[in-house]
């Protein structure tokens, strides 16, 4: 009995780097790392979600998820408008529906940490997407929404000093 050859799998084609530039959306030199650009604490891609009642939603997470609470910021009636919530190094922020919930158009985002969200941001408007104008956040970042091509929001954020939530 003969032995059959196995086949090869097909050749990977060769990425030259002016293809390699085209592919990347953002450049490793411009995305958020080791600090710069990054909010303490922060991934540089993060979940940004727009909730009817923040202490819920904590509540919900943590005995469902096993979620960690971190930072929690209050109304001075002690209503909850912002947290933040771990899971391993990922982050859930959490924003009160209405209080610059903008941003996620209403119900959810990737809150993005970049080095420049103003360079970040003539990238996206030159590749098409619908962006809106970058603009300095009480709660110390500077940011701005782009809608991807298939309608995903994205808040571009570049951190810049800690602030206390308005």
């Amino acid at each position: 009995m003969v032995a059959k050859k196995k086949a090869r799998p097909p050749a990977r084609p060769t990425m030259t780097p002016a293809r390699a530039r085209r592919a990347r959306t953002v450049p490793l030199k411009e995305t958020a790392r080791g600090g710069s650009g990054l909010a303490p604490g922060m991934q540089a891609l993060n979940s940004y979600l727009a909730v009817a009642n923040v202490g819920a939603s904590l509540d919900f997470l943590e005995r469902a998820f096993g979620f960690v609470r971190g930072v929690t910021l209050a109304d001075p009636d002690g209503q909850l408008r912002y947290a933040e919530m771990r899971h391993g190094n990922s982050v859930v922020m959490l924003i009160r529906k209405g209080d610059d919930a903008t941003a996620t158009g209403g119900a959810a985002a990737l809150y993005t940490y970049v080095n420049d969200v103003d360079r970040a941001l003539a990238r996206a408007r030159e590749a098409g997407g619908g962006t809106g104008d970058a603009e300095d956040k009480a709660w110390g970042d500077r940011a701005a929404t782009v809608t991807d091509p298939d309608g995903y929001r994205w808040v571009l954020a570049t951190f810049k000093k800690l602030a206390p939530f308005g």
